[in-house]
């Protein structure tokens, strides 16, 4: 029995959490216990240094909760005695074990931090209690816990609480309900961020408190901390410090502009002016009022009997802004009231204006501290970090007291640099904003007010008046000037960007050329980088060979990147055949033989030694020319029979040439020119030599023929015969013949290769030996994704008669060659047999090429074969590694499935080191484990799907490979019990064996699904770190080899802390799939290099985006795991990882020298579902808690930082659509009010216009998301090749692409902060060969893109025809290009990028299946995809959730649609002129009667269609009759015109559609009435409408001919769209039967 035992028998931890901790535990001391240097003097016994630091490190949020609370900490241990006594030793270990125990059981507790450590505070209590021999009162025995028992603590401890969660979590109707009225993770954690829980919950925890009671019931606990309200108010409220600096300089600057000086500080010299900008501080007081206000209408639920203190803060704050108005309103007006007397400024007004400034002085005095405190930031944090009373009143009032986000400021040397990247970002965009968007607007600004008696072509309700004009054009500039912020960082941070990676060595080997020159230090580049440094002094010279054939192990051969023959291009041959040079790989050495015989040719008369340095000059010429000479002699002499008289004379051949080379006399002996010939020859020689059949008599002919050259050509002075014989150079009996014997030996192949990635030339830490280095694990999520492609899969084909298989041939191409030459060498005899004997490997060829299971699975076991590798290599002698070289090839070679045994590395007989031989595996076992957490596995089993089946092989070829899932078991009726369950592959039984099976409280997911399938399995990781890989992700196995290199970093300091998250850099591997891949590729490529290496540095604002990021496993672990997993706030768990880390002081950096790949979307739908995801995630990111904190803790320019890299980017993204909007709809108002043409006269119009057009042009563009991505493509492939691909993209539409996702993500975001209904997407990562049809891009498309579109192009149509200004061709283009634009890509997008897009028969299909699928009525279960109905009703479902304010700024926005015929009627030719209100009114009859008839056909229809069908044509023959004579009697009798008819359905269209999404907002109201009916029958005719417009262009480029194949030409490579049209032709059009 040991210690853990002896706790679990205390408090009823159950039997497999034990046998986890316990494992965990000692693997983990045992590791720390290795790394220790100098090694301890006893080996076997725990050194208390080791256990000392652990316990510090896993209960350091533990220590600084209690000193935060104000409790003496549990953990009765003094620090500062050195040596620990045994019984210290002891009790380290027991509060480590206590503490892994309760974290090892507490579920879905691992979300709530805080609440792990008071359960631990109270235990560790009772333990103290027991280990003193304290005495119960009650009964006189020695104390027992309260709680024990056979799972006592599970049953009294974790499930209250875990119930808790989950009735609050079912409260919330599936996520729906608003935030505020449940209290989700974050607020049962914060409950024990004050000492009221000490109060309130007991030990053990009383069921009767009120922290058990759930919303809705008596008293109960609500929110704690923060209350999350849906509203864009929140964008203020995070961050209000950037809006308030924001609009006092807008403020200012406009009125400094308005006395229009060439430069501001002429304007300023004028004491007006400069009075008239002190009334800035009116606008600043009167923010702090809003925001105060706001704080009071978000935050009101918070105040409750126990925090009474928040309440009058609240209102405090509310009284004291609003005083701060009224007293700078009052020294304000004294300064005016004194100037008008004096009518000048006096000294008695310039008195009162000090005095305003003194008052200003004092209102300022908060942000002069936090100014002082910004420039010295370790005082900042020394106030923040300590828990003194004193401290605490003083920032009482500036914010609330919370546990995280204390102390975040960075050291100086960090604040020094983002602070000039801001400022010089701040300075480009104010002189920028001042001079080309405010100054220029003022002149028309004042030409538009004082533009007297416009005549207004409509009823205007305020007579005279412009201002309303004016606002519209201003309107456009302001929101631009809000959002350009976003425009100067991505300049700024793609520079900087460059230059960080510039001095990181990025980008040095961009080609063939450059890494020819670097080879030659490759081989220093891996030792100094990847060899530990302990061998480094040892053995300095034999390391070459050692990593020469470290080398062979790189898997591109095995993954089919190369072919055999390429391989031996690249290998680095065996020094053989006493060549006295280093023989590099051929692929360094091409060409260069040649260049040095045409310099010889060229300089004949030369001496040797000029013609010597001209080929030294490089060195591998020179090596290749002393190879070649020594690798001729050598196969000569080895191709001639050792005694006979023609080896002789080879030999004496050669020994001249030697000797005219030692005295310097070559070029005076021999004939250069020579030299080709015999080079031709030989090469005819080596070819023959080559073949696998040899034909002696060709042998011998060459060899004559090169004897001949030698003899006539070669020496420059002729010999005769018998000179010949006489110098041993011709044979001595000429009769017996030229006779030469074939005897050549080919070396072996060996697959040696060079690391495909330049990144080994980086900076990076010393790699340890691999038992000093620190353990990891890998972390997978996985829920049913494919794991393995079967037969049926790759086989099936789609409409076009394309398969997977086929699509990554073509795709593919070489690789598939590859593969299919392995396969034969393999044992293949024909190539149909790949379907059979080999069918498995070829599964396995296509999953490695898709999205899979098995592709990750693969990538991660890089690291366990890289680290046994590195374990040989720290151990073994060079013997070893001549001979394990070869064993080792064989080993390495994935899909030899021999038994493990055979495996075994056969070792040479050398006696040195024997002490880690054969423990490669074991040491390899406990540095890594790879859990992959397949939720449902247990489930998969039980049904038998061959998913499970794939997977127990993946275990079963893989042996670090360990599977964790949950496993249900019925008890009794509807009761089930849950379990966390580990499983591995065990080779001896060849079957699949438990672990572990650990009991959770209930079913595990009560949040969102990841984040709780990765907290169940965390406690199977192993290790310090943990890396999370996500199911779409692949490693390389050079990059293996460098992950101990990066586990270093986690002992350097990065500023002033130490990393807790390390961020790797993403190599995004689905590019070459088409060209929308190609774009996502590109952006995302940008992001995950250029962005994240800026935000890491200088910014310090990296959060933790996306899947290679290696965590501090202990660090985290303490403090609420790797993601946060409350419904719906978190819905993109893994950025919250990022905002905790930040939050409770951790550091977040990034790495460029190691990179894992990163599988992306690739068909548009896919696209668009992720860019929704993400926005969506980001809407609900606004309203929580950790980017309220981010907002107000961090300092001002690493808050910009964090804005703009993350909410602000969408904010900004959906400003740039409402500037497009503002604009149109601002022309729009101009020119149907008759201010345009009253404008026209004057010439400033024209100014303003061009101020604001110039911008927008930018900006639509989207060149500011295009220049990261140039940025970062020059710097690691050439500038050149980087305008070459961008301008590839162009043609290729990528700007249509980037537009469309625009639209996505402002919609969906959008929509997210006003309703909310944020959910998560599942993309589904297939390959996108297949055609969607207009129907289903229809349903994804139409309310985010189409309709507003059609909007927008009903917009410019109108403007269009009612503009005077748009009279005048070129000005109408110029003005609305871009606008035209964007309507075009948000109509046109998801047909060019859909395959086969524009196929006539296609798009005939397409459009009947549309107009079923609308008509389709559809049963009760019918779902979007069927019916029309149903899609309708699930459009608006986020009405369904919102609450009343976003009801009501639906009903605001939807009113816009009523101006069309406002504007419009007045228009028409029946006015007759009249301007007044009237005729408005009037026109409403119209709707009336439209849709009068419509009820009286449909009612008509419903009665008498079926029965008596001849009554139900009377009824519409009357109606069109009735229509016909009004129209004529209107032509008759009124000024009607005939245009009339057509120009009045452009406003009564809108009218229409605007009634309908008000009807919408009121469903709950009309669903239950007769209308309803209506309105969804309505709602149809509009979609019927849309669906033709938006048909109408796609049909037309159908009919034309060759659109279709330009499409697949741009969307796909070449060699795909020539298969696509061959298959085509082949299948002939399969139709579609």
């Amino acid at each position: 029995m040991d210690l853990l035992d002896w706790l679990s028998l205390f408090f009823g931890f159950q039997k497999d959490n034990v046998r986890n901790q316990r494992e965990h535990l000692v693997l983990h001391l045992a590791n720390a216990q290795m790394r220790l240097t100098p090694p301890p003097d006893n080996i076997d016994t725990l050194d208390a240094t080791v256990l000392r630091r652990f316990r510090k490190k896993l209960l350091k949020n533990y220590t600084s909760w209690c000193s935060y609370l104000g409790k003496k900490s549990n953990i009765w241990i003094s620090d500062n005695r050195r040596a620990g006594s045994e019984s210290d030793l002891r009790r380290e270990l027991l509060y480590v074990s206590l503490y892994l125990l309760i974290w090892g059981e507490a579920a879905n507790l691992r979300f709530v931090p805080e609440c792990i450590c008071y359960i631990f505070h109270n235990m560790a209590n009772e333990l103290n209690r027991i280990l003193e021999d304290y005495i119960d009162e009650n009964t006189g025995q020695p104390v027992m816990p309260k709680i024990s028992g056979e799972n006592a603590f599970l049953n009294f401890v974790v499930k209250p609480i875990y119930e808790t969660i989950k009735r609050e979590v079912d409260s919330s109707r599936n996520g729906t309900a608003p935030h505020s009225a449940w209290r989700n993770y974050d607020d049962i954690n914060e409950y024990f961020w004050s000492k009221r829980c000490f109060e309130k919950l007991e030990w053990p925890p009383d069921i009767g408190s009120n922290f058990f009671v759930t919303a809705g019931r008596g008293k109960h606990v609500g929110k704690t901390g923060f209350v999350e309200q849906r509203s864009f108010w929140n964008l203020f409220r995070s961050f209000d410090r950037l809006w308030v600096m924001l609009v006092l300089f807008l403020q200012a600057a406009i009125i400094v502009a308005w006395e229009g000086k060439t430069y501001p500080w002429q304007a300023l010299e004028d004491r007006t002016v400069q009075v008239r900008v002190l009334t800035i501080f009116f606008t600043w007081s009167g923010m702090r009022f809003v925001q105060s206000l706001l704080d009071i209408g978000m935050q009101y639920r918070l105040v409750s009997r126990e925090t009474m203190g928040l309440g009058v803060r609240m209102v405090l704050k509310s009284i004291v802004a609003a005083g701060w108005i009224v007293v700078f309103g009052v020294f304000y007006g004294r300064i005016w009231t004194q100037r008008n007397h004096d009518r000048r400024w006096s000294p008695a007004a310039n008195t009162r204006v000090v005095n305003f400034l003194e008052v200003v002085l004092v209102f300022l005095i908060p942000e002069l501290l936090a100014l002082a405190l910004f420039i010295i930031p370790w005082i900042r944090n020394f106030v923040e970090n300590t828990n003194w009373r004193i401290f605490y009143m003083l920032s009482w009032w500036f914010q609330s007291r919370s546990f995280v986000g204390r102390g975040l400021r960075e050291g100086l040397i960090d604040n020094i640099k983002y602070s000039l990247f801001w400022v010089a970002v701040l300075a480009t965009k104010f002189c920028f904003s001042y001079f080309l968007q405010i100054k220029p607007m003022i002149a028309p600004t004042k030409a538009v007010l004082d533009l007297k008696n416009v005549e207004y072509e409509w009823h205007q309700f305020i007579r005279n008046s412009n201002r309303f004009a004016v606002g519209l054009l201003w309107l456009p500039v302001v929101l631009i000037y809000l959002m350009d912020i976003q425009i100067w960082y991505s300049i700024y941070s793609s520079l900087v960007g460059a230059a960080v990676g510039l001095f990181a060595h990025l980008g040095e080997i961009r080609n063939m050329q450059q890494l020819k020159l670097r080879f030659q230090f490759f081989a220093s580049a891996i030792q100094f980088n990847l060899m530990p440094e302990e061998q480094l002094l040892n053995a300095r010279g034999t390391l070459k060979s050692k990593f020469k054939d470290a080398i062979h192990r790189l898997k591109l051969r095995e993954e089919d990147i190369i072919s055999d023959k390429e391989v031996e291009l690249l290998e680095l041959p065996e020094n053989s055949w006493n060549v006295r040079v280093i023989r590099w790989p051929c692929f360094l050495l091409c060409n260069e033989l040649l260049l040095a015989l045409s310099q010889a040719k060229e300089l004949v008369d030369d001496t040797d030694k000029t013609l010597y340095n001209k080929i030294c000059k490089n060195e591998y010429r020179r090596c290749a020319v002393i190879e070649a000479y020594d690798s001729v002699k050598h196969l000569l002499l080895e191709i001639t029979k050792p005694n006979s008289e023609e080896h002789s004379i080879v030999t004496v051949l050669f020994q001249e040439i030697d000797h005219s080379l030692e005295i310097d006399k070559f070029t005076k002996t021999f004939k250069t020119t020579a030299l080709p010939q015999l080079h031709s020859k030989l090469i005819k020689l080596v070819e023959l030599l080559n073949k696998p059949v040899k034909d002696p008599n060709l042998v011998v002919n060459t060899l004559q023929a090169l004897y001949e050259i030698a003899i006539r050509d070669f020496f420059k002075e002729k010999r005769g015969p018998d000179q010949l014989k006489e110098d041993g150079l011709a044979l001595h009996n000429p009769a017996s013949g030229l006779l030469f014997e074939n005897a050549v030996q080919l070396p072996d192949t060996n697959n040696e290769n060079f690391y495909r990635q330049q990144l080994t030339f980086m900076n990076m830490p010393h790699a340890p030996q691999v038992e000093k280095m620190m353990a990891f694990s890998v972390l997978t999520p996985y829920y049913s994704e494919e794991v393995l492609y079967n037969k049926e899969q790759l086989r099936t084909e789609n409409e076009d008669g394309v398969s997977i298989l086929y699509y990554l041939q073509t795709i593919y191409d070489d690789e598939w060659k590859n593969f299919m030459e392995r396969m034969r060498r393999e044992g293949m005899m024909k190539d149909s047999d790949i379907w059979s004997e080999k069918l498995r490997d070829l599964r396995l060829w296509a999953s490695y090429r898709g999205q899979t299971l098995s592709r990750t699975v693969r990538g991660m076991m890089y690291y366990y074969r890289a680290l046994k590798m590195l374990t040989f290599l720290d151990s073994a002698s060079e013997m070893d590694i001549r001979e394990g070289t070869r064993e080792l090839v064989s080993v390495s070679s994935f899909t030899s499935e021999k038994s493990p045994s055979s495996r075994s590395l056969s070792r040479g007989s050398s006696s040195v080191s024997l002490l880690f031989k054969g423990h490669e595996y074991g040491t390899a076992l406990m540095k890594f484990t790879y859990v992959v957490a397949c939720q449902i596995y247990g489930t998969q089993k039980e049904k038998k799907d061959p998913h499970a089946d794939e997977i127990l092989h993946l275990m079963k070829n893989n042996e670090a490979l360990r599977v964790a899932y949950v496993d249900e078991k019925p008890t009794g009726r509807d009761e089930k019990e849950y379990f966390s369950v580990l499983v591995k592959y065990d080779q001896q039984l060849q079957k699949e064996v438990e672990i572990y099976r650990v009991k959770l409280p209930g079913p595990l997911k009560l949040g969102e699904g990841k984040p709780e399938n990765q907290n169940h399995a965390i406690i199977f990781t192993r290790g310090d770190a943990v890396q999370t890989i996500d199911m779409n992700q692949d490693n390389y196995f050079e990059e293996a080899l460098k992950m101990r290199n990066l586990l270093e970093e986690y002992r350097h300091y990065y500023g002033i802390r130490k990393p807790t998250i390390l961020g790797v850099r993403e190599h995004i591997f689905t590019g070459s799939v088409s060209s929308l891949a190609w774009f996502m590729s590109a952006q995302e490529t940008s992001f995950v290099t250029l962005g994240q290496r800026v935000l890491a540095n200088p910014l310090k604002v990296r959060m933790h985006y996306g899947h290679p990021d290696v965590f501090d496993r202990f660090w985290f672990l303490t403090r609420g795991g790797i993601s946060k997993a409350s419904r719906v706030i978190n819905i993109s768990e893994d950025i919250f990882a990022g905002f905790n880390c930040t939050l409770r002081g951790g550091n977040v950096t990034h790495h460029e020298y190691i990179q894992v790949g990163k599988g992306r979307d690739v068909g548009l739908n896919q696209v668009s579902m992720f860019e929704a995801k993400v926005a969506s995630g980001n809407g609900e990111q606004i309203l929580s808690r950790d980017v309220y904190r981010l907002g107000h803790r961090l300092d001002f320019f690493r808050m910009l930082s964090f804005f703009y890299t993350t909410v602000g980017f969408f904010f900004n993204t959906m400003m740039v659509v409402l500037t497009v909007y503002a604009f149109l709809w601002g022309r729009l108002y101009l020119a149907l009010s008759g201010v345009e043409s009253a404008m026209q006269n004057n010439s400033s119009n024209n100014k303003a216009l061009g101020t604001i057009l110039n911008q927008q042009f930018i900006i639509q563009l989207g060149l500011f998301t295009a220049l990261p991505m140039i940025v970062e493509n020059s710097l690691e492939h050439g500038f050149l090749q980087a305008i070459w691909d961008f301008l590839t993209m162009q043609l290729q539409l990528s700007s249509v692409f980037y537009t469309f996702s625009m639209g996505t993500r402002s919609h969906f975001f959008g929509r997210t902060v006003l309703h909310g209904g944020a959910k998560y997407r599942a993309t589904g990562r297939g390959f996108v060969v297949e055609h969607k049809s207009f129907a289903e891009n229809y349903r994804l498309f139409a309310r985010s893109h189409f309709v507003k579109a059609i909007e927008l192009g009903l917009i410019l149509v109108v403007y269009a025809s009612h503009s005077p200004v748009a009279t005048d061709t070129f000005v109408y283009i110029a003005m609305t290009i871009t606008s035209w634009f964007l309507v075009v890509s948000w109509i046109m997008a998801p047909f060019v990028f859909n395959p086969s897009g524009f196929d006539w028969l296609k798009t005939v299909y397409d459009f009947d299946d549309f107009m079923n699928w609308i008509w389709y009525s559809g049963s009760v279960f019918a779902k979007a995809e069927q019916s029309w109905e149903r899609w309708w009703y699930e459009e608006q479902d986020h009405l369904k959730v919102t609450g009343l304010w976003g009801k009501l700024l639906e009903i605001i926005l939807d009113l816009r649609f009523f101006f069309f015929q406002y504007g419009i009627v007045y228009q028409l030719g029946i006015s007759a002129e009249n301007k007044s209100i009237a005729v408005y009114l009037l026109s409403w009859i119209y709707v009336v009667v439209v849709s009068g008839i419509y009820v009286v056909i449909v009612y008509a229809r419903n009665k008498y269609a079926a029965k008596e069908h001849i009554y139900y044509r009377l009824v519409q023959f009357l109606v069109i009759i009735l229509a016909i004579l009004v129209i004529v009697a209107l032509l008759e009798f009124t000024e009607f015109k005939f245009m009339d008819i057509f120009t009045s359905l452009l406003a009564f269209i809108p009218t229409g559609w605007g009634l309908l999404l008000i009807a919408q907002v009121f469903r709950p109201f009309l669903q239950s009435t007769i209308i309803w009916n209506g309105v969804v029958s309505a709602a149809r005719l509009y979609d019927i409408m849309f669906g033709v417009i938006v048909m109408a262009p796609v049909a037309l480029l159908s009919w034309l001919p060759g659109f279709q194949n330009m499409q697949t030409r741009v969307l796909f490579n070449e060699a795909f769209s020539r298969g696509l049209r061959i298959s085509q032709i082949v299948t002939g059009k399969k139709s579609q039967s």
